[in-house]
């Protein structure tokens, strides 16, 4: 099944063009009612738009998320194995790995994530908003993304790792490069990103060894600490795991935040009726921030490899395919969500896929919704009045996730 010649749009129906950087969701509607299950000639990949295929194959154990090939594919064609580095690097990430290698690092990364260390991040969140937005609070306007969202999740990784404050713009200089090679734009400089990607991991190694080294002898209360201390069944994290690890929450776990906190707040201001109702009662921030992420999955698709054949939606998938889960599309599927495109902050229920389920299930997903739920409360309790600058919103260009450039507001009304 693929689109025909004959249609205008059979290049998957548009997905990969720059106005679907901007708004996806009208491309999405198309090629889930037309298409659901669609081979993109150009991706050379399977294409899922329907929420209950998205929702099945997020935990199929027939499915890998293992990315080497897909990693490969991001770097220079002339002799990618020069940077087979980056490769090995981003394939230690638990995001990336299967079976009995998943299950390790699972099992120490959840013994580092203690009932203490949750409970201290409400707390730590609360803080780093509150602070934030006082030093807000005497601007008559000031950009939304870049001066709270972006900086929330920053900051408060700073305080899990056990980082100074000083080292912020780094930590967020690399995370958004990071991000910007795992989630490429339209047309990438292959090249220059590669280069790019390898000083910053081997930056990365430079700052955070001496730490892991130190931690290891002399642990504080901090997550790089308790993962060098941590012990499953008598195995350990490496270095370059901890490493790893470190790299993928900042960029994996600090990107999804920074996004669903900005387009909250930028979605919102179209929806007054909801921004008012919000105000209005403040114990629904919980189902407003699922609904939050329903509407605007911060990161749009999943990626996945066939182990095997099977079949689904009618099409026959062959061992060794690329499927692309869209997140984002199935989100927006009126089969369980009735009038998807409103934003509605009661709904319930609502069993989004933004943060996956079964083995793969995100497990910064508790991380996240504190962030997404308290910086949003603290935000509308300083600034009940805010209101956009402007009426469009640019975003980065890339099409597996979601991330505005700015989100300029006022203050006031």
């Amino acid at each position: 099944m693929t689109a025909t010649l004959a249609d205008p749009r059979a290049e998957s129906y548009g997905i990969f063009t720059a106005a679907a950087v901007q708004d996806p969701y009208p491309y999405y509607k198309e090629l889930r009612e037309r298409e659901p299950v669609h081979w993109s000639e150009k991706a050379q990949a399977w294409y899922f738009t329907r929420y209950r295929d998205v929702f099945e194959l997020q935990d199929r154990p027939d499915l890998s998320v293992d990315r080497v090939e897909t990693i490969y594919s991001y770097l220079p064609r002339t002799n990618p194995q020069r940077f087979s580095d980056i490769v090995e690097h981003y394939t230690r990430w638990l995001l990336y790995r299967d079976d009995a290698y998943h299950d390790r690092l699972k099992a120490l990364f959840l013994k580092a994530m203690t009932p203490r260390a949750v409970d201290r991040l409400r707390l730590m969140i609360q803080a780093r908003a509150e602070r934030l937005l006082a030093q807000l609070a005497g601007r008559d306007a000031f950009d939304a993304y870049l001066d709270f969202a972006a900086r929330i999740p920053t900051q408060v990784m700073l305080d899990l790792l056990g980082l100074p404050d000083e080292d912020e713009m780094l930590m967020r200089h690399w995370s958004d490069r990071c991000s910007n090679f795992l989630f490429q734009p339209v047309n990438p400089d292959k090249e220059a990103m590669a280069q790019e990607q390898r000083e910053i991991l081997d930056a990365q190694q430079a700052y955070f060894m001496p730490l892991i080294e130190a931690r290891r002898s002399r642990p504080g209360e901090d997550m790089i600490s308790a993962m060098a201390q941590a012990n499953a069944a008598g195995e350990r994290l490496t270095d370059l795991e901890i490493l790893a690890t470190c790299n993928m929450m900042a960029t994996a776990g600090g990107g999804t935040s920074r996004s669903a906190i900005a387009m909250a707040l930028w979605r919102l201001q179209q929806f007054p009726d909801q921004l008012a109702k919000l105000k209005a009662s403040p114990k629904l921030i919980n189902l407003a921030a699922e609904e939050f992420l329903r509407y605007e999955a911060p990161t749009q698709r999943g990626i996945r490899t066939a182990r095997e054949d099977f079949e689904i939606g009618g099409c026959r998938i062959r061992a060794g395919q690329i499927l692309h889960i869209m997140i984002g599309a199935a989100n927006r599927d009126p089969d369980p969500f009735r009038d998807p495109d409103r934003l509605d902050i009661s709904r319930d229920p609502n069993r989004h896929v933004s943060l996956g389920h079964g083995v793969h299930y995100c497990l910064g997903a508790a991380l996240a919704r504190l962030e997404l739920r308290v910086s949003l409360a603290a935000f509308l309790k300083v600034f009940p009045n805010y209101r956009m600058a402007t009426d469009q919103i640019v975003f980065m260009d890339r099409t597996a996730s979601r991330r505005p450039t700015s989100v300029p507001v006022f203050a006031r009304s």
